[in-house]
């Protein structure tokens, strides 16, 4: 049972021999987490100049685990969802068998992790299984960095969205419900990213972040960023629908979608910048998204109208209300995480 991290106890520093300074550590704590004289422990400055004492078990460097994932009896589908599941859980490989060698399930799980996945690399393959290496890339593609290039993806998708009901161009339709893919890779590798980060404290600091408490911050940040390509895409769909739509009422559209991408443009840099003004700007224009919505629904309809193209219609201003609202969510985590924490004595 570990010791009771609220309990507090005051202990002297005291001064050894030289410029030397020694602290003991609870004698319960010791117990808890395996420790005995003379093993070595991490000690970490964190930035509100407190100390991080970690034990050399759990420091990840010395760690490389990995997981073997049956594919017998399982739906395709549901096994490269499990395989993500592994691949977010942080494991270093993952071993894939595929009993008799189902060769169309060997190119599937090929495709999905090309589709979904960063940082994944298949190093071995025969007719019975599959192995793929998991790389962190947390050098080569910080967390902030990747969540940046993720969002500008998003944006760039709710903005070509709404441009095929002047262009008419149901290829741009296509291309941009592909690029959901893209941002789910993104998506996939933030998670990995985060979680590793709550359960190895050594790694917060190493993809950009200050504490567990920016990880959950920026869990839901991501989050939010996924669903707007969602709805981006989703846009996309219904504006296939509405290439007669007139271009008086295309611009009103493709006005409210400006508005809402700056929103999320907006959200996405006062997090990464903790802007809190940025940040309540961020905040004020999404609630004029909303008022227009409310005004282009009565506007924009005409009698003219079919019924799946009203239902078009409707759903494609919801959608790029909502992507203002998942911009305002980001700015009020930037609020949040604006706010330093209490230390504690």
């Amino acid at each position: 049972m570990v010791a009771d991290a609220k309990r507090q106890e005051f202990r002297k520093i005291q001064k050894t021999g030289g410029d030397s300074y020694v602290v003991s550590l609870p004698k319960d704590w010791v117990k808890d987490v395996g420790l005995q004289a003379k093993d070595p422990v991490a000690v970490q400055v964190q930035p509100d100049s407190s100390l991080l004492i970690v034990p050399r078990k759990d420091i990840r460097a010395v760690q490389h685990p990995g997981a073997i994932l049956e594919a017998q009896g399982l739906d395709k589908d549901f096994l490269l969802r499990h395989f993500i599941s592994y691949y977010l859980a942080g494991y270093d490989t993952v071993r894939i068998t595929l009993g008799r060698g189902d060769s169309s399930l060997r190119g599937f799980i090929r495709e999905g992790i090309r589709r979904k996945l960063v940082g994944v690399e298949i190093i071995e393959e025969s007719q019975g299984a599959i192995l793929a290496q998991c790389l962190s890339g947390y050098v080569e593609l910080p967390l902030k960095k990747a969540f940046e290039r993720m969002a500008i993806i998003a944006g760039g998708m709710l903005t070509d969205a709404v441009a095929i009901l002047q262009g008419g161009n149901r290829e741009l339709a296509e291309e941009v419900i592909e690029r959901d893919d893209e941002v789910d890779r993104f998506y996939h590798f933030l998670l990995r990213q985060l979680n590793v980060a709550v359960r190895d404290r050594s790694v917060i600091q190493e993809i950009g972040l200050t504490s567990t408490r920016d990880c959950l911050g920026y869990r839901l940040a991501v989050k939010s960023a996924e669903r707007v390509a969602d709805h981006a895409a989703g846009i996309a769909a219904q504006a296939e629908n509405l290439l007669t739509l007139s271009e008086p009422a295309a611009k009103k559209i493709q006005d409210m979608a400006a508005l809402s991408r700056k929103v999320f443009d907006s959200s996405i840099s006062s997090l990464l910048r903790l802007d809190e003004k940025l940040a309540e700007e961020a905040i004020a224009k999404a609630k004029e998204v909303g008022r227009m919505e409310e005004k282009l629904s009565g506007e924009v309809l005409a009698p003219r109208m079919s019924g799946a193209q009203v239902a078009s219609t409707k759903l494609m201003l919801e959608g790029i209300r909502r992507v203002a609202e998942y911009g305002s969510d980001i700015a009020e985590i930037a609020i949040d995480l604006n706010v330093a924490e209490p230390l504690t004595l």
